[in-house]
């Protein structure tokens, strides 16, 4: 997770500045291309970057299926980095600092045998 989202450390307004850009560019987007109201545009976009997909809503153009797709890679990452300080914390609790991974390595070959 370190790779994407390195990025957030150095645009101003960081990764929530950059998540609301982002959505914008969808509202704008989908609004021109699919003529969807605002707030659906931004319901859409927030579905599509959090890859929850409910299905409800959803480009019918090829250029909106086109865009659609194009913009999930941008906003999917985006998304990424917002959850990046809770992947840090949550990692605290996964995994034992105390213990040498390749003790974990050697406990679990021996489980399989």
């Amino acid at each position: 997770m370190d790779f994407a989202s390195s990025w957030t450390h150095q645009v101003p307004g960081g990764a929530l500045g950059v998540a609301v850009t982002t959505v914008g560019l969808g509202v704008g987007i989908f609004t021109y291309l699919e003529g969807m109201s605002h707030v659906e545009a931004a319901y859409f976009s927030v579905v599509t970057g959090t890859t929850i997909g409910f299905g409800d809503v959803g480009p019918k153009t090829d250029a909106g299926k086109i865009a659609t797709a194009l913009y999930a890679v941008l906003v999917v990452n985006v998304v990424g980095a917002l959850l990046e300080p809770a992947t840090e914390i949550l990692s605290q609790f996964c995994v034992d600092s105390t213990v040498p991974a390749s003790s974990h390595l050697e406990e679990d070959s021996k489980k399989e045998r």
